[in-house]
């Protein structure tokens, strides 16, 4: 038998089968990678504060959780992240100063690879 249907096994209901199939499949994946990346997502933007490079934040993240990010992938997680948070008016802030960080295509130009 597979491993699915051996975790499925004892699970009686088909709704609870599909749900549970599910949840594993959530927790591997791209799902996973937006998981993780969300969840390192306020370190990684402490970080990113002090002018650590993008590279090296993103081979720390990679190291990390075990991902192979490319740089172009790591920005486009990076830039949708700031837009959903934005958006739900959860804003990064300075650790330093409390200060919300503003992160305005200006100021993306500026911003170290």
């Amino acid at each position: 038998m597979s491993s699915l249907a051996d975790a499925l096994a004892g699970i009686h209901t088909p709704l609870d089968r599909l749900q549970h199939a599910l949840d594993q499949d959530l927790s591997l994946g791209k799902s996973k990678l937006e998981m993780d990346f969300r969840e390192a997502y306020s370190v990684l933007e402490q970080y990113l504060m002090q002018r650590t490079r993008k590279r090296l934040a993103m081979e720390r993240f990679n190291a990390a959780y075990d991902h192979q990010l490319s740089l172009p992938q790591f920005r486009k997680l990076l830039n949708a992240e700031r837009v959903r948070r934005q958006e739900t008016g959860d804003i990064a802030v300075c650790s330093g100063c409390g200060q919300p960080v503003l992160n305005s295509p200006a100021a993306e130009q500026g911003e170290t690879e």
